[in-house]
């Protein structure tokens, strides 16, 4: 496994609890649109089991180190880098610790706006989609953030847990 950060610390994995009010809470404190904030608030239940595993206190979005280096702008955010199995293949990977959870959540909100993965958006990376409703998100983040397969097609249950999970978010970021 390559780790694209050499020049960072690697520090022992630990599993962290994180209350999803605190991650709500840094979520509502950062300048992004609300349709940004309830995509990345659906990702974050997703990675973390709503909040109850946190890579080492602030990765709540499964950012690796092992897979590229991230755009320079992030460089300051990284503190360190951690080691783990995979959840899903039980494969050692390499993830980023962020300085702080709110670095951790204001990463992921550059990302979600960058990529146009909301409401609104336009993903091209791994799949070319205009996303105008809730199920075009679901398609478009299980193909780019969860599979990686740019024709995947979500099974009715992917579609409907996203689909709820959003509609809780809408009441949260309006």
């Amino acid at each position: 496994m390559k780790n694209f950060y050499p020049e960072k610390p690697v520090v022992p994995y630990f599993n962290a609890k994180v209350e999803m009010s605190a991650i709500i809470e840094g979520l509502k404190s950062l300048d992004y649109t609300a349709e940004v904030k309830r995509t990345a608030y659906v990702i974050i239940r997703n990675e973390t089991g709503n909040g109850k595993s946190v890579v080492c206190g602030t990765n709540i979005a499964g950012v690796q180190s092992d897979s590229g280096k991230w755009d320079e702008k992030y460089d300051d955010l990284i503190s360190a880098t951690c080691v783990k199995a995979e959840n899903k293949t039980g494969k050692e990977r390499g993830f980023v610790v962020f300085n702080t959870l709110d670095d951790g959540i204001s990463f992921l909100l550059d990302k979600v706006q960058n990529r146009g993965l909301y409401i609104g958006g336009h993903v091209t990376k791994i799949t070319d989609m205009q996303i105008a409703d809730k199920n075009d998100l679901a398609t478009a983040y299980l193909r780019t953030w969860v599979t990686g397969v740019s024709n995947y097609t979500p099974k009715q249950v992917e579609i409907s847990n996203f689909t709820s999970m959003y509609n809780q978010a809408e009441k949260l970021f309006v």
